[in-house]
């Protein structure tokens, strides 16, 4: 302790002699020393103490990489300091009250040294100091005064400690904090009660530290925080409100964590957000609008997150998209049409180290890149990719490339052209080949196709069939009497007797469904089938007594036939759609035979008599 001081107070009498001999300051060896403007840089140079006997009148120390262990009575010289750089140092505590005479001070850097704990009044005195870099330390205790003093800082790095947590009240008084990293410490959660001291807050990086969930009141009230990095914690869930109180947050970096999907909903309440990396979260998959509300959206990275299928609509949203990588997503196969064709502004995609076999210029807009990155693919050089040979090969005949494409990179993968690049292949060997079995399966189904329609046009035939009624008259018709000759009686008289006796109400059959009763040796009133109407039937006595022109009487329809007789019957069908004077066209003319012999059998009828006209044509009278 004595050397120690016999060495100050040395150094304090060749500073006194300097300045009474008018000398500026004595510059160590190996240090650099402008007094025009005030500038000392000894790096590196192998000091193990401050030196006091420079310029009185300095403000800009640089001590970084040396050996220096204390800061004890070493800066009472140096009233007129800005910047103090004591980085990689061995300095193991700031002690107490050794920046009383730095009011001055702007800029503080005492990273990577030893310190391990920070007292009540290590920076007492340092009421205009405004960067305080504390990183690299082994930190693990801060009194929670210990920032009381430094009301005017902007930006504190307390990174690369052991911080498990920070004493409430830490921030009590910085009011004009912009920037605060607390990176790289185990940090179990976000200092919520502090950050709610910090309105000011512009800038938190809580990467790499031990986070695992976000909630609601994780981060605190901060309408200034523009840039929050989350990177490279254990982050596994994110509550809809976490981001509810981050209404001007630009930048969000998630990336390294354990994410399994995107968080839409809480990342649809950050509108302003215009950067967003999730790299390294096993996403899995891109649902539709995934990234909701992100209107403002205009960088996003997506590397490395296992994604092996993307919706169509993934990117609905993200119409001022600028950038997008999706590199080392090795489960990607193929990407959706027009994917990206919403995004108006894009000007950057990159998609390197995928397993895209093919690439279509569908899936983003060709003409607004200016960087097409898709080296590392498994491309198959054929027809589908003809476009990208040929925007490589006009980029290389440009003046001054327009789009930006990783050439050497891209090389292709099938059999034909394997390990060769892409942009040596003439144009000619890009073709697409049908493989027997993709032919033979289109064959195949075409033809399944076609038997379909044909089973189909067959059971729609049958069932029109079904649904048709036995009989359906296309016109109204009537049914008549037909008898030979013109010398029929024309009263109404003559008429009325030969009318049709109309039946119950049954369906209209054709002439053949009357039932025969062979005990009563005529037709069967009671069977199930027969006309609508009942024909009137006449008798011949013999073939040699049929008088030419003569019309033989008929008997009624009720009347009981010999049945030992010969009997004809006749009727027509006729249009009577618009009947007047003349008489209607005849649109069906029957004529049925009947005989039977003395047995008890059924008579024969022959529904196919020829109808002899004798002359004339028959006459026809509608009833």
């Amino acid at each position: 302790m004595a050397a120690g001081w016999w060495v100050l107070r040395v150094q304090f009498v060749a500073v006194m002699v300097a300045v009474m001999t008018g000398v500026s300051g004595l510059c160590p060896a190996r240090c650099k020393c402008d007094d025009e403007f005030l500038r000392v840089s000894c790096i590196s140079t192998g000091l193990d103490v401050v030196p006091i006997q420079l310029n009185p009148e300095i403000r800009h120390i640089n001590l970084a990489g040396n050996r220096v262990t204390s800061l004890h009575l070493t800066f009472g010289f140096y009233g007129n300091l800005e910047t103090l750089d004591l980085s990689s140092n061995l300095i193991h505590t700031l002690g107490s009250d050794n920046f009383n005479l730095q009011q001055n001070l702007l800029s503080l850097n005492v990273s990577f040294n030893s310190v391990q704990t920070i007292s009540k009044n290590a920076f007492h005195g340092l009421n205009a100091l405004r960067e305080l870099d504390l990183s690299g330390n082994n930190i693990t205790e801060i009194d929670k005064q210990a920032l009381r003093f430094t009301s005017e800082l902007e930006s504190l790095n307390l990174s690369r400690n052991s911080l498990t947590s920070l004493p409430d009240g830490l921030l009590k008084n910085l009011h004009k904090i912009r920037t605060l990293v607390l990176n790289k410490n185990p940090l179990l959660e976000a200092p919520a009660n502090n950050l709610a001291l910090a309105p000011s807050l512009e800038n938190l990086n809580l990467a790499y530290n031990l986070i695992q969930e976000l909630h609601r009141d994780s981060l605190s009230s901060l309408p200034s925080l523009i840039t929050l990095d989350l990177a490279n914690n254990v982050i596994r869930g994110i509550s809809e409100d976490a981001f509810d109180r981050l209404p001007g947050l630009l930048r969000l970096d998630l990336s390294g964590n354990n994410l399994t999907s995107v968080p839409t909903a809480p990342l649809s309440k950050l509108t302003m957000l215009s950067k967003l990396i999730l790299s390294r979260n096993p996403l899995g998959s891109l649902q539709t609008i995934a990234f909701q509300n992100l209107f403002e959206l205009r960088d996003l990275e997506l590397e490395e997150c296992l994604i092996a299928r993307i919706h169509a609509r993934s990117f609905a949203d993200n119409i001022n998209l600028e950038q997008i990588s999706l590199d080392g997503n090795t489960e990607l196969e193929e990407l959706p049409e027009r994917i990206l064709y919403g995004a108006r502004y894009l000007k950057s995609v990159s998609l390197r180290r995928c397993s895209l076999a093919t690439l279509q210029p569908t899936q983003f807009p060709v003409d607004t890149l200016a960087s097409f990155q898709a080296g590392g693919n498994p491309l198959l050089c054929n027809c589908s990719i003809q476009w990208l040979w040929n925007v490589i090969r006009s980029e290389e005949h440009r003046n001054e490339s327009r789009l930006k494409v990783d050439s050497l990179d891209i090389v292709c993968a099938d059999e034909e052209f394997k390990g060769k690049r892409l942009i040596s292949l003439p144009e000619s060997s890009l073709r697409c080949h049908l493989s027997p079995l993709y032919l033979s399966l289109f064959a195949s189904g075409c033809l399944i196709t076609t038997a379909a329609i044909l089973a189909l046009i067959v059971y729609v035939t049958k069932a029109k069939r079904k649904k048709q009624p036995a009989y359906t008259a296309p016109r109204p018709e009537l049914l008549v009497y037909v008898g030979q000759g013109s010398e029929l009686d024309k009263n109404t008289e003559s008429y009325s007797r030969r009318l049709i006796a109309q039946l119950e109400e049954v369906g209209y059959n054709s002439p053949g469904k009357m039932q025969w009763d062979a005990q009563l040796a005529r037709p069967s009133r009671d069977a199930k089938d027969f006309n609508l109407y009942e024909t009137p039937q006449y008798a011949r006595p013999s073939v040699h007594e049929t008088s030419t022109g003569v019309l033989v009487r008929p008997q009624r329809s009720t009347d009981i036939l010999d049945p030992y007789s010969r009997q004809d019957e006749a009727y027509a069908v006729a249009d009577v759609t618009s009947l007047q004077e003349e008489a209607p066209e005849v649109l069906s003319l029957y004529h049925m035979q009947s005989s039977t012999n003395r047995s008890n059998f059924p008579p024969v009828v022959d529904y196919d008599a020829p109808f002899h006209y004798q002359k004339q044509k028959p006459h026809i009278v509608f009833v």
